[in-house]
């Protein structure tokens, strides 16, 4: 398993690449609409609703050490609205080397003061500052949630914050 320590300037990270879809933040977007069923975490399931909105970013810092898999999935039934986040963070300690197997991969789900967020990045890509949140803080917080040293629902709440 890749340490890292210090800061992470990330800030402009990324690349940007528009694979399908919509995407003018840094990371590659990739757009899939249409039905199938949402997928959830924590002690109870919430209900599956249908896949309304799917985006993913990948994000990667400027030194090349970590890249984050960020995406955005939003279910509806047409009255309730839920927006998940995907999050998975790799790293590696030689940018000439491949990325392993993921460190931790997250689902949370998006508080719904940060729906309209959600919805404005899934169509238009993540900000700057944005992807520096999700591949400094929000990388850092998951990395500890995974380690132990960090309680969940903080972690989560991090995470999402990538999003303000």
């Amino acid at each position: 398993m890749a340490k890292t320590s210090g800061s992470n300037p990330a800030a402009g990270a990324g690349t940007t690449t528009a694979t399908t879809g919509t995407g003018t933040g840094a990371g590659t977007a990739t757009t899939t609409t249409g039905t199938g069923t949402g997928a959830g975490t924590g002690a109870a399931a919430a209900p599956s609703l249908p896949i309304a909105l799917k985006v993913s970013f990948t994000l990667n810092t400027p030194d090349g050490l970590r890249q984050i898999n960020f995406g955005l999935e939003k279910d509806t039934d047409g009255v309730k609205v839920n927006w998940t986040i995907t999050f998975t963070l790799f790293e590696r300690t030689d940018s000439t080397k491949p990325f392993g197997d993921a460190m931790v991969t997250l689902n949370v789900f998006v508080a719904t003061t940060l729906h309209a967020k959600a919805e404005t990045a899934a169509h238009q890509g993540l900000t700057p500052a944005q992807t520096a949140h999700a591949t400094g803080p929000g990388a850092d917080a998951a990395k500890a949630a995974n380690e132990g040293t960090m309680p969940m629902p903080v972690a989560n709440n991090i995470i999402q914050n990538s999003l303000k």
